[in-house]
């Protein structure tokens, strides 16, 4: 072959491997560009700004603005010829509104203000005169979240007298600063529960024999109260109590609760007992449960979380003549189950995490009867780590006990109280913000 062929077969080997060389880098830079188009159009589409999320928020502003022009309507239509609301005919109206909650059977003038939720998330206040408060939405909040929560300063303790607590000196219990706030429970008529976090380090709180039985659940209420309300937001502070953590059961912890039995007494049963270990606290007259000297025990009085006194007593205690009958609301719970909690994002855990992984123990504002088999136990409901527990401060015997306890403060957020959802992942740094 000649020279001239080969440097021509040469040149044309190496125009092809070029051209190929040049085919595989545009190759490769199409995808690169597709791929960046991709990510754009996608970024689009369903960023934090795009234009499905666009979409969804302006879905969500109709909606609420639908729900709320329903409850106005409503509300109008029942105006009568006086310029005010006539109840029976916003009962009425207000029924008709599709998905809305919050309506009693019977609206009357001490119904007002009255709150209705639509949708279960749109919130709105009905006032006497027929004004609407602004409506709030409970949307991307939810149990265990942080809320950014603050209370009035103070700078004096709360006095806790010694002829109020049983305890055998005054005790002067203080504001604990930094508080984180979490989310307990969300009500369908739009008030939010906060609950304080609780930690070892916390100052304790003695309650001792007839005199802390007698008083301990208002004086519970009472120390949070002082310390730990929002007089801006008009926000009044409780303690805990049983309630809250029995309204976050599922049907297996209630009945749970309603199976447990000590010393052969079932809770919600009676028992009734003679002779001398027939001593009560003389709140226990007024106790739903309770019977001194009857055969039949009191169904029309208070609650275990109820206070019983518009102000601390100085009573003590009293002796049955002939018997004492009472109801066993003693229950106990050791390493409280998370299967006994509702479900939050599929997560059962997450109320128990709230209450019981605090690693230390504390007072609830409840009331606790334990028949014992041969005397009446008589304290306050407790957690104590993992445990669902009562302190006993009175035996019907007459003797006492002086237990020690820490505070854990709840506040109510009202349906007007706007809870503005943060952005990004909550977290005790990264915190829902409130505002009425």
């Amino acid at each position: 072959m000649k020279k001239g062929e080969n440097r021509k077969k040469k040149r044309a080997c190496k125009k092809m491997n070029t051209s190929k060389g040049i085919t595989l880098i545009a190759l490769v830079i199409t995808i690169i560009v597709l791929l960046i188009l991709a990510g754009v159009t996608i970024a689009t589409l369903v960023g934090e700004n795009g234009i499905l999320s666009k979409a969804t928020e302006a879905g969500n502003k109709t909606e609420e603005k639908n729900a709320e022009e329903e409850v106005k309507i409503a509300v109008m239509g029942s105006i009568g010829t006086n310029g005010e609301l006539e109840n029976e005919e916003l009962k009425d109206n207000l029924s008709k509104i599709e998905n809305i909650s919050g309506v009693p059977e019977e609206i009357t003038d001490s119904s007002y203000p009255l709150t209705v939720i639509v949708k279960g998330k749109y919130s709105y206040t009905i006032n006497k005169n027929g004004s609407i408060g602004e409506s709030v939405t409970r949307e991307r909040i939810k149990v265990g979240d942080y809320v950014n929560y603050t209370y009035d300063q103070k700078t004096t303790g709360f006095s806790l007298l010694a002829t109020q607590s049983g305890h055998a000196s005054n005790q002067t219990i203080n504001q604990k600063s930094g508080i984180k706030w979490r989310i307990l429970n969300i009500h369908e008529n739009g008030t939010v529960d906060l609950i304080g976090d609780v930690s070892a380090s916390d100052q304790t709180i003695y309650f001792q024999g007839a005199l802390g039985y007698n008083n301990g659940v208002y004086l519970l209420n009472d120390i949070c109260k002082e310390l730990y309300s929002n007089s801006t937001l008009g926000i009044t502070a409780r303690s805990i109590n049983i309630e809250d953590i029995e309204s976050q059961m599922n049907e297996t912890g209630i009945a749970a609760r309603d199976a447990y039995v000590h010393a052969n007494t079932q809770y919600g049963n009676t028992k009734t007992y003679t002779g001398s270990n027939t001593k009560y606290p003389n709140l226990y007259t007024q106790e739903n449960g309770g019977g001194i000297d009857t055969v039949e025990v009191n169904t029309n009085g208070i609650g275990r979380n109820d206070n019983g006194y518009t102000s601390p007593t100085e009573e003590t205690s009293s002796k049955a003549s002939n018997n004492l009958i009472v109801t066993q609301t003693y229950y106990y719970f050791s390493n409280t189950s998370a299967n006994y909690f509702k479900d939050y994002d599929g997560n059962s855990s997450t109320v128990r995490d709230i209450l019981f992984n605090t690693g230390t123990s504390y007072w609830l504002a409840s009331r606790s009867v334990d028949c014992l088999s041969t005397e009446v136990g008589f304290g306050l409901q407790i957690i104590s780590s993992a445990t669902l527990n009562s302190s006993l401060l009175f035996r019907s015997s007459g003797t006492t006990h002086n237990p020690t306890y820490r505070l854990c403060p709840v506040v109510s957020l009202g349906a007007n109280i706007k809870i503005e959802a943060c952005k990004g992942e909550n977290s005790s740094t990264n915190m829902h913000e409130i505002s009425k």
